[in-house]
């Protein structure tokens, strides 16, 4: 049963790649900004990807203005708004955070303060765009004080979704807290049929689980596993493009193949280690037995500010500390 899922993981594999290529050379369209200007992709009419400002920024363009999901480090603020002002002229109505890392809400303020509120606000200093997250997001980055207040959530929300209609487009905030950390959001564009998952679905590298930040193993499946329910793959016509698109914290545009991959990698890695638990290994024992072989080369490091090792005690460590049930 083994070999043959992987038999059929490699030829879905192929297939999907192909397809996303030609999905690529359709929508690429370069950002005409001088300088060293920030790669950026079009994947739908209205909605495009601006790469390479921290975390992957997806543009969503309407009527109404445009929506940022995440606004990418501070100090790319500047470039980000260039990659935003070639693709429309549009004002910025709304950023939306998936998370609280620096590299996903750095530009919140000064992307923030070009734009337009939706509704205005009697309170506010000046006008700017709403910035929207997870409650979480708005109390770990008071308690952090690492960046300025400019930078917080102007909105939150802690059901477990959030629904609004802008730009003709139904847009969803779904929360998958205790996934990465205990902030994170996934926002599904529907008519469009994109996901911007953030940093749930990281494709250089193996999931970051921050335990330190309300992240865990399980919810980090549970994320994945909800995002695959919400994502309609290329069947029965592989090779068409049609397919939903998902845009990762990191790394290129995917689809359901590539999640079906990335959940596939999390779980097996994650029931070795439980296996290897359960037989009374430590740490040190497990990191020795590699239960991360087969995946290895694909998403580890041994260097950086996330290695393999580190998933592996992430893992090892929620796993031994889980309450009985």
């Amino acid at each position: 049963m083994g070999c043959e899922w992987m038999r059929m993981s490699r030829l879905l594999y192929g297939l999907r790649a192909l397809a996303l290529s030609f999905l690529a050379v359709c929508w690429t369209v370069p950002v005409l900004a001088q300088g060293d200007a920030l790669e950026t992709i079009q994947i739908r009419p209205n909605v495009h990807v601006i790469f390479g400002a921290g975390g992957n920024i997806t543009v969503h363009v309407g009527e109404d203005g445009v929506i940022l999901v995440d606004s990418g480090s501070a100090d790319m603020a500047d470039r980000v708004l260039e990659a935003v002002e070639v693709i429309t002229d549009q004002p910025i109505r709304m950023i939306i955070n998936t998370s609280a890392d620096a590299d996903h809400v750095g530009g919140n303020q000064a992307l923030a303060a070009t734009g337009v509120p939706i509704a205005g606000d009697a309170f506010a200093v000046a006008p700017t765009a709403a910035i929207v997250a997870h409650e979480n997001v708005l109390l770990r980055m008071a308690e952090e004080g690492e960046l300025p207040y400019e930078d917080w959530p102007t909105e939150t929300y802690t059901a477990k979704l959030r629904s609004m209609y802008i730009n003709e487009d139904g847009v969803v905030l779904m929360r998958q807290t205790g996934a990465h950390t205990n902030g994170d959001s996934i926002v599904h564009f529907r008519r469009a049929d994109v996901i911007a998952t953030g940093d749930i679905l990281d494709l250089r590298q193996f999931p970051v689980i921050d335990p330190e930040k309300g992240g865990s193993i399980q919810g980090e499946l549970a994320a994945l596993n909800t995002l695959l329910d919400i994502t309609i793959p290329a069947m029965p016509f592989v090779l068409k493009p049609h397919r939903t698109l998902v845009v990762p914290g990191h790394g290129y545009i995917s689809d359901y193949a590539e999640v079906v991959e990335y959940q596939y990698m999390v779980n097996v890695i994650r029931d070795r280690i439980e296996a290897l638990l359960d037989k009374g290994m430590s740490l040190e024992q497990v990191i020795d037995a590699n239960p991360t072989a087969g995946f290895r080369e694909r998403y580890g490091s041994d260097t950086g500010p996330w290695t393999t090792d580190m998933f592996v005690e992430a893992i090892y460590n929620d796993l031994k500390n889980a309450p009985e049930e």
